[in-house]
């Protein structure tokens, strides 16, 4: 089951920016599809410009980005991108979409990972299976794909696997950030007394004490030593 809390607070700030991102919509609609096309080349400069406005729109041009998916005329490269994008716009049409590529393309893992975290960022955990796998990639691009979708969509069970994994990635601090965060959303949705066992057993690890310095790391950042309260 996905963490409503998460998909709550993404859905809450989607609600906040909308203004914001209906004025830039009404500044670059006539050329969302120019910039669709753009996010495939030729120049990193043009993909660059066209991601940064495509995702900061977000929402408005989902539809734009489901059409464009479906044509099979598109770059692979913009095709990957245009999945990525869907990912980040809360919009229910690109379940089965995304799905679909996903399926499509399972012998290709870097497509296939990019399509899983898309989908676990619309709350799909059919894609859990997958995740669970990846965390195992040799390539650490794909294991941090992995830890991403694992904060909207990973479970209790997943916790042991995810602290093996943090371990062995002690140099990549994006790994290690997003297990910490993982975690924490994880046993954020539990019961007080499942909160405080699983992080009691963490802080006593000596095999965790980098995981344990991350994790009160976010726990400071978001409220403050003062503030935390320890059982």
């Amino acid at each position: 089951m996905p963490n409503l809390k998460i998909m709550k607070v993404a859905a809450e700030r989607r609600r906040e920016m909308r203004p914001k991102v209906e004025c830039l919509y009404r500044q670059y609609r006539d050329q969302v599809p120019r910039l669709i096309r753009q996010l495939g080349g030729p120049t990193q400069a043009e993909h660059d410009r066209a991601f940064d406005l495509l995702s900061q729109m977000g929402e408005m041009v989902a539809s734009e980005l489901l059409d464009a998916l479906a044509d099979a005329a598109l770059d692979d490269i913009a095709a990957d991108e245009v999945v990525s994008l869907l990912g980040v716009t809360g919009d229910e049409r690109a379940r089965e979409p995304l799905w679909q590529f996903f399926q499509a393309h399972q012998d290709d893992l870097e497509r296939a990972s990019t399509a899983a975290l898309s989908l676990a960022s619309l709350g799909d955990d059919r894609v859990l299976p997958f995740l669970r796998q990846t965390l195992e990639a040799d390539d650490e691009h794909l294991v941090s794909n992995a830890v991403a979708a694992m904060v909207t969509v990973g479970m209790m069970e997943d916790i042991p696997r995810l602290r093996e994994i943090h371990r062995q990635h002690l140099t990549n601090w994006e790994i290690r950030y997003g297990i910490a965060n993982a975690i924490l959303t994880i046993v954020g949705e539990t019961d007080q007394r499942t909160f405080d066992r699983t992080l009691d057993d963490i802080h006593a690890s000596f095999a965790d004490r980098r995981l344990w310095d991350d994790i009160w790391a976010i726990l400071e950042r978001e409220f403050g030593t003062k503030d935390i309260t320890w059982h």
